[in-house]
């Protein structure tokens, strides 16, 4: 296009700051690319073949489309827009990440969100295959992936406030083993942790009583029904207030469950996905 206007290759160069012979070779290249001459070259200087008279509107559309596309992607990389998508399991994304997105959507309002769930294993799969940015999950490790652990989530071994165990404050595995366990997902982190405890002291629950999630887990624990193993995350608001009461179990040291951040090594982090990393690298500070 400048060429065109000029009629002179000269000047042209020097604006762009090119050599002439290297601008020529730019030229010759286009005109292999599109099939055939663009310009008439002459001592006069150079003009516009047909060819490159019936050119010339589509080079520019070309450049304008190029144009809005870079004014697009700066202004949103210099407002944090854009999008993001965030994996994490249903423990996660039920109590660590509202709050989270709470703060990134105070500090971005515009930034589209979206959330995929899975178990911790299927959500850095989700990672791996670029299918989410950033995955939030049970500390996992992958050559493909970098791994940050960002909090630790205590285990809590709770019973209703009416339970015979709550007025004992500390209980042994023993007497644990006697009550019905209260287990939530058998694919967890969670129902592992609960259930090595027990294969550790070669000793097996009374009885099990399965759930799917840990919202429901611990209204099963409050009614009664027996006693579980749940994130504190999950259960503040309930010890809180005296529904649930946590029991300490003897001889047992404390017990926690590492939450990670993992997102790919070898793909830049969009501007949200910072955002996002930046975030959830401050929740053990909090």
């Amino acid at each position: 296009m400048r060429v065109a206007r000029a009629g002179r290759l000269g000047p042209v160069a020097a604006e762009l700051f090119l050599t002439q012979p290297a601008l020529t070779a730019r030229l010759q290249r286009l005109e292999r690319e599109v099939g055939g001459p663009l310009f008439t070259r002459s001592r006069r200087g150079m003009r516009l073949t047909p060819a490159g008279r019936a050119f010339l509107p589509y080079a520019e559309r070309t450049l304008e489309t190029i144009g809005e596309g870079a004014r697009l992607v700066g202004d949103l990389t210099a407002a944090g827009g854009g999008a993001l998508v965030i994996g994490a399991p249903p423990a996660i994304s039920t109590y660590l990440l509202p709050g989270l997105l709470r703060d990134l959507t105070l500090r971005t309002p515009e930034m589209e969100l979206s959330v995929r769930g899975g178990h911790s294993d299927e959500v850095l799969e989700m990672v791996i295959r670029d299918e989410v940015q950033v995955g939030l999950i049970r500390e996992l490790s992958h050559p493909e992936v970098v791994t940050e652990r960002v909090y630790e989530d205590d285990l809590v071994l709770v019973c209703a406030r009416g339970h015979r165990l709550a007025l004992r404050g500390t209980v042994t595995i023993e007497q644990v083993a006697d009550e019905r366990l209260v287990l939530f997902d058998r694919r967890s982190s969670f129902a592992d942790t609960a259930l090595t405890l027990f294969q550790r002291a070669r000793l097996q629950p009374r009885a099990v009583l399965e759930m799917d999630n840990s919202e429901a887990a611990a209204s099963m624990v409050e009614e009664g029904l027996g006693v579980a193993l749940l994130p504190r995350t999950a259960i503040g608001w309930a010890l809180a207030d005296g529904s649930l009461v946590e029991l300490h179990l003897l001889d047992t040291p404390a017990m926690t469950r590492p939450v990670a951040l993992v997102y790919r090594r070898d793909t830049p982090l969009s501007a949200p996905a910072e955002a996002f990393l930046e975030l959830a690298r401050g929740l053990a500070a909090r």
